[in-house]
This record gives C-alpha cells, sequence and structure tokens, in this order.
C-alpha cells in the first residue's frame, strides 16, 4: 500500500522549512510534493516520501499536525497528451478523487500520477479492471 504524508501548515515564514528540517535529519527522501493554500492562511502539504510511516512518526513527534493517508499511484507516459489519455480511462474505470497530483519521468521513466480518493480499495480494484498499472511501492518511495 502506498502512502501520502499530509501536514496542515499555517502560512508562515519557516513552517515548510520545519518539515523539510525533521525529514532531512531522519535522511527521508521527499519524493513529490504538492502544497495547497486552503483558507484564513494554512494549507495542505501532501508528500509522498521514501519513508512515510516514520515520516509520519516523526512530524508529530516534533508537533506538526500530520497524517497518514492511503493513495493509489498509477504509472503514465510522460508525454504530451499522457494525462489527457490516462484521466479518459480513470473516467472509464468510473473513479472519482478528492486530491491528485503528478510526478513527471526521468530519463527512460515514466511519469506517475497520484490519486487520493475516499476509497482506496474500490478505486484500486476498478483501475487495475481497466488495465491500469498501480506502481508498486518500491518504485514509488524510490527505494528500489
Amino acid at each position: 500500500m502506498a502512502y501520502q504524508v499530509s501536514i496542515f501548515l499555517e502560512n508562515k515564514i519557516g513552517h515548510l522549512e520545519r518539515v523539510t528540517a525533521v525529514l532531512k535529519a531522519a535522511q527521508i527522501n521527499i519524493r513529490t510534493m504538492n502544497l495547497n493554500h486552503t483558507a484564513s492562511g494554512w494549507g495542505i502539504l501532501n508528500l509522498v516520501v521514501s519513508d512515510p510511516k516514520m515520516a509520519h512518526q516523526l512530524l508529530i513527534e516534533n508537533g506538526l499536525s500530520a497524517a497518514l493517508r492511503e493513495i493509489v499511484v498509477i504509472e503514465m507516459i510522460d508525454q504530451p497528451g499522457g494525462l489527457d489519455d490516462l484521466l479518459k480511462e480513470i473516467v472509464k474505470a468510473g473513479v472519482n478523487f478528492t486530491n491528485a497530483y503528478g510526478r513527471s519521468g526521468y530519463g527512460d521513466e515514466n511519469a506517475y500520477f497520484v490519486i487520493d480518493t475516499e476509497d482506496v480499495a474500490d478505486a484500486r480494484q476498478k483501475l487495475l479492471h481497466a488495465g491500469l498499472n498501480i506502481m508498486p511501492d518500491e518504485s514509488i518511495y524510490g527505494n528500489n
């Protein structure tokens, strides 16, 4: 199972650096990040990291409001139209998501698309049935 770490952050100087300092000290690599403004000076930082369970634990121990959320990560072709083609397949599979973000590939590596959905098990089943490639955790976290 793949996970993202979601951190509730106040939009103030140094707050993002508090997160990165904790991860750096533990030698946890950020693979993908997505920072969104919510309201009243707060935001949500979603991270895919090399060790999500450890990152979650350390962030909480350091006084940060963090949650560990299961996600689905789908491989996509890293070329113009790759995301559009993938989204068409996700729509055909009948999967809705509440949050999503991507990471482009490097060299011969394909890109990936992260889906945060209310029912991960159902989404995974539908996406596999549609023939989409759900990436293994080792590839997502960069530990292969």
